[in-house]
């Protein structure tokens, strides 16, 4: 299991690399084009891989093709292109703030789509971590976080978090059958399909060949926060479940600012103080409930 929430951990990080990887890339090709060219070249390493490791299950995959199919078109497709979008007209302030509202979402969602319980222990995590990015994203200021204002692109991130929210929702019910390997390739797989087949009509610059410096953020994007990122999350769905799992999302904005402090910026108080609640809160959600023992005497 700590496997697992090592994996999840490094999900989170290379998610938090892609906001500082769209945000240059953003400059030289449309978001549709990135995303197109980030899930394609995703597919072609993913589906092969799967293939050679455990092969593909046809008859699974046509038995799930509209819930695979629901999640390509949510949480690759729409997911993607609302944050690439979103970034162009928005603050990476607004958005980490804003993305983390997706464990929230994600809890919300898996209680009323698979009924799950959600425990007292999940709430605090839930409660630490959100309060923990707010601390990062305000510079540990209420009056800063009282004083954001909103723009188009903050909506924009925020159907972002709501698609993740449901992209980690559906599988717990509506899929079955399928290996977190089947899944992943064919979410990634069909979501590079219709993202590739939209930029031909949509994307001027789909054949463009953009600067060196944007194809190796693509490729990073691609392997990194694309196949592995998403074999992983979907791995993590199937051991720990949509709520817990969604929980480690509540990192990405932490990995952000880390990046940030690695690209030039200088830590400050409130970054560390809300890393540390961050942290708090994920292994608060994640630890297990401590066992009740029965006394029986007589």
């Amino acid at each position: 299991m700590r496997t697992t929430y090592l994996k999840l951990a490094l999900t989170a990080f290379f998610w938090g690399g892609v906001f500082h990887l769209a945000k240059y890339s953003v400059g030289h090709l449309s978001p549709l084009a990135i995303g197109a060219w980030r899930f394609l070249s995703a597919g072609l390493l993913l589906v092969p891989l799967v293939y050679w490791r455990e092969g593909l299950d046809w008859a699974g995959l046509r038995r799930n093709a509209l819930p695979l199919l629901a999640m390509a078109v949510v949480g690759i497709c729409a997911f993607n292109l609302a944050l690439f979008y979103g970034l162009r007209w928005t603050s990476p302030v607004n958005g980490a703030l804003i993305m983390a509202l997706t464990p929230a979402l994600t809890v919300l969602l898996s209680a009323l789509l698979n009924r799950d319980a959600v425990s007292r222990r999940q709430l605090g995590g839930l409660a630490l971590g959100l309060a923990g990015v707010g601390v990062v994203v305000s510079h540990g200021s209420l009056a800063a976080l009282l004083a954001l204002t909103f723009t188009p692109g903050d909506a924009l991130v925020f159907c972002g978090a709501l698609a993740m929210a449901v992209y980690s929702s559906i599988p717990r019910r509506y899929v079955h059958g399928l290996t977190s390997l089947q899944i992943s390739a064919a979410t990634v797989g069909l979501g590079g399909v219709l993202m590739g087949g939209a930029a031909q009509f949509l994307s001027a610059d789909f054949y463009t060949l953009p600067p060196t410096g944007v194809i190796a953020a693509i490729a990073a994007m691609s392997v990194f926060a694309s196949v592995l990122a998403y074999m992983w999350w979907n791995d993590g769905i199937a051991k720990l479940g949509p709520a817990k799992t969604a929980i480690y999302f509540n990192l990405v904005p932490i990995f952000t600012a880390l990046i940030g402090i690695a690209l030039g910026q200088p830590p400050s108080g409130a970054q560390l103080a809300g890393t540390v609640l961050v942290i708090g809160g994920v292994l608060m959600s994640t630890r297990p409930a401590p066992k009740t023992v029965a006394a029986h005497a007589r």
